[in-house]
């Protein structure tokens, strides 16, 4: 009966480990879920644009300048896939309390919606840069892009900042807003 007792007892303390090792620390949570974010600044800005067009520049005079025609749309693709990932990371963690359920489901709202932005509309800005078009068709695409996703992402990102805030404060993470 001691040996049933036993293996009964390391079973579930390896049960435990196994599952706990899933759970992140807050700070480790708060990182992926609301930190993690920062990639996203600029997104449905006219500054990001502008980044996508200073990307293409060449000086005739300075031959390091020369570009291979995909510069913008290799930043798009950067960004793709450090978005698709910091999804995964979310997807699998399990949040340390009730709160960070919350924060999981607002980022994955956040970054689920910037993901087929990114590669629709940023892509085909991405293109219009890498090819020169003119300024002016850069300029509308942006604006449209602006308009359109703009509000809900800005929307959706200063919630999930609310919410980071107040998990912040919560659990005494050493996090600074910029305020």
């Amino acid at each position: 009966m001691k040996k049933i007792s036993t293996l009964i007892f390391l079973y579930l303390s390896t049960f435990v480990f196994l599952i706990s090792c899933n759970r992140p620390s807050p700070d480790q949570f708060f990182q992926t879920t609301v930190l993690n974010t920062n990639v996203l600044v600029g997104f449905a800005t006219e500054r990001f644009t502008k980044e996508l067009v200073d990307n293409t520049i060449e000086f005739p005079d300075v031959p390091a300048s020369k570009k291979n025609g995909d510069e913008a749309q290799q930043i798009i693709q950067s960004k793709i896939g450090y978005i698709e990932q910091t999804i995964q990371r979310i997807e699998d963690a399990t949040p340390p309390d009730e709160d960070g359920e919350t924060i999981k489901v607002k980022s994955l709202e956040l970054y689920n919606f910037v993901l087929p932005v990114y590669k629709k509309e940023y892509l085909d800005l991405a293109k219009l840069c890498d090819t020169r078009q003119p300024e002016a068709d850069i300029a509308a695409a942006s604006t449209r892009l602006i308009e359109t996703f703009g509000p809900t992402f800005e929307e959706r990102y200063m919630a999930l900042l609310e919410l980071g805030k107040a998990y912040a404060e919560k659990h005494s993470l050493n996090v600074s807003f910029g305020n």
